[in-house]
């Protein structure tokens, strides 16, 4: 049986509001010149990854972290001389 609790990249109406809205400032923003254009989708960009890393609790402490998948961790090879 599957939970009913939401996934964590699942857009609310709130978030497909603000990509609408944010997609309308930039062509807006191009119409302006191309100069405006480019500094509207830089900081559309970052506002983005932002809310991604938000999202995916980049920075959150171990113990507020969810946990961990069944995936392996990094390994690093040591090469000898």
């Amino acid at each position: 049986m599957r939970s009913m609790r939401r996934s964590a990249l699942q857009f609310s109406l709130a978030a497909m509001l603000g990509v609408v809205a944010g997609v309308a400032l930039n062509i807006w923003l191009f119409r302006l010149g191309f100069i405006w254009g480019l500094v509207g989708l830089n900081i559309t960009k970052h506002v983005a990854v932002a809310a991604l890393c938000q999202a995916l609790g980049v920075n959150r402490r171990a113990a507020d972290r969810p946990a961990s998948s069944a995936l392996p961790g990094p390994h690093l090879v040591n090469e000898a001389p």
